[in-house]
């Protein structure tokens, strides 16, 4: 069992228990401890001279076990993937430099005991959240002519890897979503080659991928007698900026090395979010990609309506199964990927299929329903999320329906506004700091909790109550007053007061005007997208 949360101030480590009593076999830490004490595994005092400075063990340092891990049997290894630095700004986290083991590493651990076997680093000296947390496919594939033992992963840096799962050698790196911090995987040392794009410490920089990464948790699938990979991808970019000053928050509070202020100075964060989603339509785009791993290059590639969609299941049978965030669940073909059956759910789908048999028969089942890390941040107008989150279960001459889950209309009736350019701006930053992970960009929510801009009068009057005091804590709405004041609560409130009238002007605008807007801004996105 791993654990999550690096930008909390965490370290990061993988326990073994004891499946019958529940007593802690063993734990493996991911990163060092404090510099100045005997470090708790032996490996970690040679990890401990690839970090720097004193500061990156009172942060935590990050590296946590939060998704894929997969064990050998016949190797007695499990291998786990380990996530991101904590700040993501390595400057901040390590400022003399080094590649900060085991950040962002797939791990080898004897299965038994937990001691440590070999790593292999994806990304060293990671700067950008790029986690190695993401799916590992064990396979044996014939390569050059000779047969090996394999280990594969896309993870969030946008290059596939293919390792030799006994010994950690790197067999094949290539770029399966568009890539710029790197230009390639240099095969000798190991290493990726960064570019000049890949530092921010001087310079603002537009870096691909984002967060999100080329693809992040949905799991990927392999089919061994098609000889491919199915990877749920992303082709996504975003801004890094290095802050003038920083300082680490305690608690439950995001830590990312991050200049906030920059990001909310740039011109699209003041965007409205009507007229923003056509342009990050063009930016932040989905794919299902069929993976060569042998060739490292894709069979084919099918481009997805929105960009945070679902895991992947195939079957022996040749089938390939993908839930969409539009909410459709599709079947291709395995080797061509034509497309060959959907079904609309009514709800964005980031769960992957699973296929199981009962008394001869054979179903397909899949948790339909929309979240994640997207799915509060992003505003996606072609997703579906009105249905409830449910469990749909698919057979051959299956004939039941779907009951009517059509979204209600946003009722909107915002209190004047009374706040100035000033105070509305900060609110803006304050939003975006503490608010949008959740809320969304533009306060537009995609149906997983409250749009602010609905805010009732009710809500208004009782707003401090909600954001300081935490009273809707019970339902996952903490409280603020350690960070926040009543005067920055004012402010992120007058935010949202202006944003819920922006949003009865538009709703008021003529449709042909707004055709047009709308239009102007995917030509600006799909020029965007062509220059960065």
């Amino acid at each position: 069992i791993g654990n999550g949360g690096a930008e909390y101030g965490v370290r990061g480590y993988i326990s073994a228990y004891d499946s019958q009593t529940g007593a802690l076999n063993w734990r493996f830490f991911t990163v060092p401890g404090d510099p100045s004490q005997p470090q708790a595994q032996p490996e970690l005092e040679t990890a401990k001279v690839t970090w720097s400075g004193d500061d990156y063990w009172r942060y935590g340092g990050g590296g946590t076990v939060w998704d894929s891990m997969v064990y050998d049997p016949d190797l007695d290894l499990l291998f786990i993937g380990v996530g991101n630095g904590a700040p993501w700004n390595r400057e901040i986290r390590s400022p003399g430099g080094g590649d900060n083991l085991f950040l962002s590493s797939i791990v080898a651990l004897d299965g038994t005991t937990g001691a440590y076997r070999w790593h292999y680093q994806t990304t060293p000296a990671d700067n950008w959240d790029y986690t190695a947390t993401q799916h590992m496919i064990l396979a044996d594939l014939k390569i050059e002519g000779e047969d090996r033992q394999v280990i594969m992963q896309a993870p969030k840096n946008g290059f596939f890897y293919v390792l030799d799962r006994v010994s950690g050698e790197l067999i094949s790196a290539e770029p399966y979503v568009p890539v710029n911090w790197a230009s390639h995987i240099d095969l000798e040392t190991g290493r990726p080659v960064e570019t000049e794009i890949a530092s921010y410490l001087k310079t603002e920089q537009i870096v691909r991928p984002a967060p999100f990464g080329g693809h992040n948790w949905q799991p990927m699938a392999f089919n061994a007698d098609a000889g491919l990979v199915y990877i749920p991808a992303m082709q996504n970019l975003s801004v890094y900026n290095h802050p003038e000053t920083y300082e680490h928050q305690a608690g439950p509070h995001w830590n990312t090395g991050q200049n906030d202020q920059a990001v909310q100075d740039n011109p699209l964060a003041s965007l409205d979010p009507n007229y923003l989603a056509p342009v990050l339509k063009h930016l932040m785009r989905g794919q299902l990609i069929a993976w060569d791993p042998v060739r490292q290059q894709p069979a084919w590639q099918v481009a997805l309506p929105s960009m945070w969609n679902g895991g992947v299941l195939t079957t022996r049978t040749g089938l390939v199964f993908q839930g969409r965030g539009t909410g459709d669940l599709v079947a291709y073909q395995s080797k061509t990927g034509e497309p060959i059956w959907s079904f609309p759910t009514g709800s964005g789908l980031i769960a992957p299929p699973i296929a199981y048999e009962v008394a001869g028969e054979q179903y397909i089942a899949i948790m339909a329903g929309w979240g994640g890390a997207v799915g509060l941040v992003l505003s996606q107008p072609e997703v579906q999320h009105s249905a409830p989150g449910r469990v749909l279960v698919f057979k051959l001459g299956g004939q039941a329906k779907l009951p009517d889950s059509s979204p209600q209309p946003l009722v909107i009736d915002p209190p004047d506004l009374v706040a100035g350019d000033a105070e509305i701006s900060a609110g803006l930053g304050l939003y975006n700091q503490h608010c949008m992970r959740c809320h969304g960009v533009g306060a537009v929510s995609q149906g997983l909790v409250p749009d602010l801009r609905a805010m009732t009068r009710t809500t208004h009057d009782i707003f401090d109550a909600i954001v300081l005091e935490g009273v809707l804590a019970p339902v996952g709405m903490i409280g603020f007053k350690d960070v926040l004041t009543p005067r920055e609560s004012e402010m992120i409130r007058q935010y949202l007061i202006q944003t819920a009238h922006k949003q009865q002007d538009l709703d008021n605008e003529s449709s042909t005007w707004r055709a047009f807007r709308t239009w102007w801004f995917d030509q600006f996105g799909w020029l965007a997208a062509k220059m960065i």
